[in-house]
């Protein structure tokens, strides 16, 4: 449905969230631009400047892993200094009226938890940039524990439970999409 206007779309929006019995609503980056962090492919985002590094680049070049953390590190500032925006605020307040079960995102960011939902009512599709995981075995890893590490090693850190590499906790190119949050999703969108 196409509204005639700004005014009559925002009526009609209101009157279809005000009979729905569940919204599950789908986010990505422009939810999030607003609030400082910057986007990954439209004109002047981040891949315009920096190619992508795709998955099998980086678990097979120390190279690879020490420019991916290279480029995670300076963004820090843009991460650290988000907070949520009316976007992610309206959302949270359909999520505490019921309205919401939970969310589905592309985003990276952490700011839907930040928001106000419970994390296992986030769905990222595309992981979290705001901590790290081990590839192999899943261990956790805070930022700022691969950050000390870097500066001190001099190199992206492995693992200390199994060897294997530390990488943000994001989806790269080449990297199998997560199953179990695919079948989550869709299950969602379905009902």
């Amino acid at each position: 449905m196409i509204a005639s206007d700004l005014r009559s779309g925002i009526e009609m929006l209101g009157d279809m969230i005000a009979e729905a019995r569940t919204i599950v609503p789908f986010t990505g980056a422009g939810i999030s631009t607003e609030c400082g962090i910057p986007d990954f492919r439209s004109p002047g985002g981040l891949w315009t400047r920096n190619r992508p590094i795709p998955f099998d680049e980086f678990l097979a070049s120390q190279d690879a892993r020490d420019e991916s953390w290279r480029r995670r590190f300076a963004m820090e500032p843009s991460f650290a200094a988000a907070k949520p925006g009316r976007g992610h605020r309206a959302l949270t307040s359909l999520y505490k009226a019921g309205k919401i079960p939970a969310i589905v995102t592309q985003n990276i960011d952490n700011l839907h938890q930040a928001s106000g939902f419970a994390p296992d009512h986030v769905i990222e599709l595309h992981g979290n940039t705001t901590y790290a995981s081990c590839i192999g075995c899943q261990q956790r890893y805070e930022i700022a524990w691969v950050k000390a590490r870097f500066d001190e090693e001099g190199e992206a850190p492995s693992c200390t439970a199994c060897g294997d590499h530390v990488k943000t906790a994001t989806i790269s190119f080449g990297q199998a999409m997560p199953e179990d949050k695919m079948q989550r999703a869709t299950e969602l969108a379905q009902h």
